[in-house]
């Protein structure tokens, strides 16, 4: 028989494999420390996302891996300078930590930010803005991707050919007036003729071409300020053999899927691409580190690239193009 001392001894082995069993499957002794979910708000200046594709899988896969709850928010209207102020006061009223804004006006949301209304940490895309109340800026070469455009152009157009630079003014980014800035100093120094075509009417860029005649005879190269310009136009000319005959080529800037699509089959003849995955990755780093008060890096600064359809299948290529979260 077990004597008292035995007991005792018994019953102390017992307790601790008890407090054992619970140290190791409960959090009744230790709590594991509870990990800060990120609210980051994301507002884009478009009423669509699908210029974001990439983009956003590279917010996600940052969310994923920064414990984040990202929200990415459009417009009603394209480049509402106002909506988007709106939003963004509304985010950080509704407990964002941090905020990343593609501005649909610069010096609108700059001017506030300066005016301290905004008091979480605002991360800027695509803007060379810096100054009080801008936390962070991620920024594209733009006008480089313009010029790189451009110099292709130069390389392959035949003498006497004309340049269309299709544009929207009234719909224009920043993006695109850097682009098209861009263009027009390489188009000037390398001294071929260029013309600005703007989209007027409901059937915008489709209507001026159904008239033959504004056709030049030595031949025309289209140039697209935007993603959404590029595909349209795209559109147009996969739709008109005819058409896309008379045009030596079609050059602009975007990742998109329908864009990369149309460089395929040869309807695009060329564009500047930037990493838009790493993009949105860093966007949310950068956000998550400056809702911490994390001293950062202020301003990251991404390469772009022009591609033609030999390229798609490149390995330095496809993985950006074509990223898996």
């Amino acid at each position: 028989m077990i004597g008292k001392r035995g007991k005792i001894v018994l019953l102390l082995y017992i307790l601790f494999l008890v407090v054992l069993f619970l140290m190791c499957s409960t959090d009744l002794i230790i709590r594991e420390p509870e990990k800060e979910v990120y609210q980051i708000a994301v507002i884009i200046e478009d009423v669509r996302d699908d210029n974001y594709g990439n983009f956003k899988k590279g917010m996600d896969q940052a969310a994923v891996e920064l414990n984040a709850d990202v929200r990415f928010i459009t417009l009603y209207e394209k480049l509402d300078g106002d909506q988007q102020m709106e939003l963004i006061l509304r985010e950080q009223q509704d407990g964002a930590d941090a905020l990343v804004v593609v501005p649909a006006d610069e010096e609108q949301v700059v001017g506030t930010l300066a005016q301290k209304q905004v008091t979480v940490p605002v991360i800027l895309l695509g803007s060379g803005f810096t100054g009080e109340g801008v936390t962070g800026t991620i920024v594209t070469d733009y006008k480089g991707m313009g010029e790189a455009a451009a110099l292709r152009i130069l390389e392959s157009v035949p003498s006497g050919a004309v340049v269309w630079l299709f544009s929207e003014p009234g719909r224009q980014s920043v993006m695109s007036r850097l682009f098209l800035e861009g263009a027009g100093a390489a188009l000037d120094e390398g001294k071929i003729r260029y013309e600005t075509v703007v989209r007027d009417g409901e059937q915008g860029f489709a209507e001026f071409l159904s008239v033959p005649e504004r056709l030049p005879e030595g031949g025309v190269v289209i140039l697209a300020e935007s993603q959404e310009t590029l595909t349209e136009t795209a559109g147009i000319l996969e739709d008109s053999p005819a058409l896309r005959d008379k045009v030596l080529g079609l050059y602009g800037r975007g990742s998109s899927l329908p864009i990369l699509n149309y460089l395929d089959k040869g309807v695009i003849t060329g564009v500047c691409v930037a990493d838009e995955f790493s993009v949105g990755y860093f966007s949310v780093l950068m956000a998550a580190r400056a809702s911490e008060r994390f001293d950062g890096q202020k301003t990251l600064t991404t390469s772009s690239y022009y591609i033609e359809k030999k390229d798609l299948r490149d390995p330095a290529y496809e993985k950006m193009l074509y990223p898996i979260e």
